[in-house]
């Protein structure tokens, strides 16, 4: 079932990893803005605090937004906090919202 838009509450903005010419040769790796989206995004309790992998990455938060082109290499931008991208769910794979797992960057 989709998630009605309507409760997408947030403007958040995601950002991408792009490489640019350090003029000697090499590159030199930044995140750059790709714009805002409408979304919900909803803090885990401590009970809910989710691991992957055997490295053990802790998510902190859900996102929730309409499908849309994001990567685990991006970034998200919510008020003054940055998130990196643990996970992303294309539930039942319909195709209708995403469910993105992040965890806040100190």
């Amino acid at each position: 079932m989709p998630i009605s838009s309507g409760l997408y509450n947030q403007t958040l903005t995601l950002y991408t990893l792009a490489e640019t010419a350090d003029g000697q040769g090499g590159v030199t790796s930044v995140f750059t803005s790709a714009g805002t989206f409408r979304a919900r995004i909803s803090p885990l309790t401590s009970q809910e605090r989710m691991s992957q992998d055997k490295a053990t990455t802790f998510a902190t938060h859900h996102v929730y937004c309409d499908t849309m082109s994001v990567t685990t290499a991006d970034r998200i931008l919510y008020g003054s906090v940055y998130f990196e991208i643990i996970g992303i769910t294309n539930p039942s794979e319909a195709f209708d919202h995403l469910e993105i797992d992040v965890r806040e960057i100190d």
